[in-house]
């Protein structure tokens, strides 16, 4: 399970740092739309439409955002962090944002919060180049999680499939591609020489799936961030960078 590797290689680092310290509490809350994207020109990502939310962790200052579709606040010590029981979203998304926000104040990552406003736009920019310029050799890509913007930059330059795990998308015309089901990911992975994945798979539990299929994977977003770090999975985030 990739979170329990995330967890031990989490673990061994608060020790070796010395801050496993019980006066050293890490809140979690969840973010309003407005709070967590700003105001966006387009009106259709998931967190507006709210299938999602934005749990972010405060750790000694500094802050770190995981997304999720099921939530609750928190209030707990690093050691209570590492203890967590990762069996549903809503602990999980602790979790995450939780290491997110820990390794922001390490300065192991630069930072690891969602981008607001025209970011979106700009992401897509430089999503675009990075695709074009380095990203894939192959023709058909799997789109894993619909992120509008990218969808629309990817179909420019690729053969695109989308699975999708709300259903007010599934069967749904998006850019052209009708967005598929969970249930055809093992189809689409295997037509696809590449698969794009969003990032909030390590906290809806799918991303061993994803890992599994032994395609080339790329993680979107920024709530896999420190996971993708610890454990090297390539990664791109217009506000953290490629990894």
């Amino acid at each position: 399970m990739i979170l329990e590797k995330a967890r031990k290689r989490l673990e061994k680092m608060i020790k070796n740092l010395n801050i496993y310290d019980k006066e050293i509490v890490i809140s979690c809350k969840t973010l309003t739309p407005e709070e967590a994207i700003g105001n966006p020109i387009h009106d259709d990502y998931p967190i507006q439409l709210g299938k999602e939310r934005i749990i972010e962790a405060d750790f000694m200052g500094k802050k770190g955002h995981a997304f999720s579709d099921s939530y609750f606040n928190y209030r707990g010590t690093a050691a209570d962090i590492l203890a967590l029981n990762l069996e549903t979203n809503a602990r999980r998304a602790i979790f995450v944002s939780s290491l997110n926000a820990i390794m922001t104040y390490l300065e192991i990552i630069p930072t690891a919060l969602h981008c607001k406003d025209d970011e979106p736009i700009k992401c897509a920019d430089h999503f675009f180049d990075f695709v074009k310029n380095q990203f894939v050799k192959t023709d058909n890509v799997l789109l894993v999680g619909l992120q509008p913007r990218l969808l629309e930059k990817l179909i420019l330059l690729k053969n695109v499939r989308v699975c999708d795990l709300n259903p007010d998308n599934i069967g749904k015309s998006k850019g052209g591609v009708v967005v598929d089901g969970p249930e055809r990911f093992a189809e689409n992975a295997q037509w696809a020489g590449i698969i794009l994945a969003t990032g909030s798979t390590v906290v809806n539990g799918t991303i061993d799936e994803i890992i599994e299929a032994g395609r080339d994977a790329y993680f979107y977003g920024v709530t896999i961030t420190g996971v993708a770090h610890l454990l090297g999975l390539k990664h791109f985030c217009f506000i953290v960078g490629a990894l």
